[in-house]
């Protein structure tokens, strides 16, 4: 098989479980899968990521070979799995990317770790290059990768797209590594973002806190010799994996029927803004008491993180809200909130997106959001979006129904709103969204991210180190 791409990210397309001898090998669902995976397939790649296993046990390393590509495992162990993932990656570049510096954590000892399975990826993936080999690395984990590899493999093409919104270069600066991550990605020969503003976070960072010329026009960096393309491009889906036929989830039908329903499907991630959510639909039953009893929010919440104390509290948060406003509104016979606290496969999520009414989205910050494209893509019916001005999709979707999430009077206007459409209005809107879905979908995002040549084009200058920079230290 060629393998003239390898993709990097901190999860893959499967999860491991089980003991040798009785693996199970369970698919993936997420975003970056179904947005990279084509890629992959297209060209017979290599998917190299953490399975989900920990090195206590004695294990050995997994390679599923499948008929258009391969995955390849890294184990991590339990202490780097808590520094690297739920101390700095989570704990700080996580809460500093989506605005929320007080919720992060700082310790010297996770970034270390961090940068130890960086090295630990780098090192893995650089036995997997291949002359012509393209290496892109995937999102805020493995942000120093690129340099790692970099320093051991001079001549490699390295392309990093950054998932989550890069932040102001005031708020990235709280934390005491700025430098070391910049220079990290700046390892790549190929930076992509979701939006012109985080594009220009970045740039703005490097020339702030690196000192670095940048051109903010043609967004390319000049560094050790090398020119370095910077370039926004959002991510789009696979139309068709949505438009397949799908069975009925009958555990909830009972509670929808003769509903109009309010679906949020978000993780339980304190920048998903489920409470603003809640109260803002509690404050249009307040509003208009004659929708008692008619309309239903039904909230996917997805638990996640659930080691990291941050996540815990807030998940509780959001179920005691969630409480308090059915007690308040509801009945023996009606509860305003269907709250769903388990994974739901992509089918099941397709039903749901057809079953809903109007697919309401209220997170504090997001990078893009490929829940709004999906809920579009998987219906034939018209269906309204109600969406937060603080999503990278907003920038896309110029017609959907926007709110400031921070704002209940807004978040229940706009379902008043999408109560009082005609049909015609409905119509008009839908067409427009999936119009942009459908234009640009999972091939338009490789095209104009990689090229159509998987960026054959891009050769890296010679790389050396200028007298005088800082080198990231490595790590036994």
């Amino acid at each position: 098989m060629k393998s003239n791409l390898l993709v990097v990210s901190n999860r893959g397309p499967f999860t491991i479980e089980g003991e040798m001898g009785n693996l199970k090998y369970r698919p993936a669902v997420s975003g970056l899968v179904s947005a990279v995976l084509p890629a992959v397939k297209k060209v017979g790649g290599i998917w190299l990521a953490w399975a989900g296993r920990l090195t206590e046990k004695t294990l050995e390393v997994q390679t599923v070979i499948k008929d258009d590509f391969n995955f390849v495992e890294v184990l991590l162990s339990r202490e780097e799995l808590k520094g690297y993932y739920e101390g700095y990656s989570n704990g700080v570049l996580w809460p500093l990317c989506h605005l929320m510096p007080e919720k992060v954590v700082l310790s010297e000892e996770n970034y270390r770790i961090y940068k130890k399975v960086n090295q630990k990826f780098a090192q893995r993936a650089g036995t997997l290059l291949k002359p012509g080999t393209l290496l892109w690395i995937h999102d805020y984990h493995l942000a120093l990768m690129p340099y790692f590899v970099r320093q051991k493999y001079s001549w490699q093409r390295i392309a990093f797209f950054w998932h989550i919104p890069f932040p102001p270069v005031e708020i990235f600066t709280i934390q005491p590594w700025a430098q070391e991550i910049l220079r990290g990605l700046l390892g790549a020969d190929l930076i992509g973002f979701h939006t012109e503003d985080y594009r220009e976070n970045f740039l703005r960072s490097v020339e702030r806190v690196l000192k670095i010329p940048v051109n903010y026009e043609w967004g390319t960096v000049y560094y050790n010799g090398r020119e370095i393309r910077v370039k926004a491009v959002p991510i789009g889906i696979e139309p068709k994996n949505f438009q397949k036929d799908v069975p009925k989830i009958e555990e909830i039908e009972q509670d929808l029927r003769g509903q109009i329903i309010f679906l949020g499907v978000e993780r339980l991630d304190y920048t998903k803004g489920l409470k603003e959510k809640i109260l803002g639909f509690a404050r249009f039953l307040e509003k208009n008491p004659e929708y008692l009893g008619k309309v239903i929010l039904l909230q996917v919440a997805v638990p996640t993180r659930e080691n990291i104390a941050a996540y815990r509290n807030y998940a509780k948060e959001v179920l005691e809200e969630v409480q308090k406003v059915n007690e308040r509104f509801g009945h023996s016979s009606w509860q305003p909130i269907k709250i769903l606290t388990r994974n739901y496969s992509q089918d099941e999520l397709i039903y749901l997106y057809r079953r809903a009414d109007t697919l309401i989205i209220t997170s504090l910050e997001d990078g893009l959001n490929l829940v709004a494209k999906e809920f579009i893509a998987s219906r034939q019916e018209p269906g309204v979006v109600i969406l937060s001005n603080r999503t990278g999709v907003a920038r896309q979707f110029g017609v959907a129904l926007k709110v400031n999430p921070y704002s209940p009077e807004e978040i229940a206007g706009q379902i008043k709103t999408s109560l009082e459409m005609s049909l015609e209005e409905k119509e008009k809107m839908f067409a427009k969204l999936k119009e942009q879905v459908l234009l640009k979908n999972n091939e338009w995002w490789l095209d104009n991210f990689l090229g159509k040549e998987l960026m054959l084009s891009v050769a890296p200058g010679k790389y050396y180190r200028k007298r005088g920079e800082k080198k990231i230290g490595a790590v036994d």
